[in-house]
């Protein structure tokens, strides 16, 4: 819901982490449980959509990512809140290629 995340100041978009894979929890050399995809949960991503006030843009650096610098100190100080995006769509948009494939699903979505 986009508007919760614009009714909460200064907080992140989340969506819940996704794999294809299962996950193995291990002690030592020994595997402890094994997870398969739908038995993940509870584990959140940073989805890049932000709303952040206006103080927090002057602290950003010239260099570097918004995540190493900014959200760290502000989360370290109670400073950052979570929405949560449960069970929708979300794209990562790491290349030209995700833009082309995200763009096909979108307008799918759309018609």
């Amino acid at each position: 819901n986009l508007k919760k995340l614009l009714q909460t100041k200064n907080s992140i978009a989340s969506v819940e982490l996704r794999t294809k894979f299962g996950i193995l929890e291990t002690k030592e050399d020994k595997i402890t449980k094994f997870k398969e995809k739908k038995e993940i949960s509870d584990l959140w991503m940073n989805a890049g959509v932000y709303h952040l006030q206006k103080n927090i843009l002057k602290d950003l650096p010239k260099k570097g990512d918004i995540e190493k610098t900014i959200f760290p100190k502000y989360a370290k100080k109670g400073l950052l809140n979570i929405v949560r995006f449960k069970n929708v769509k979300w794209y990562s948009i790491d290349s030209f290629k995700d833009i082309e494939e995200g763009s096909k699903n979108v307008e799918k979505i759309i018609k």
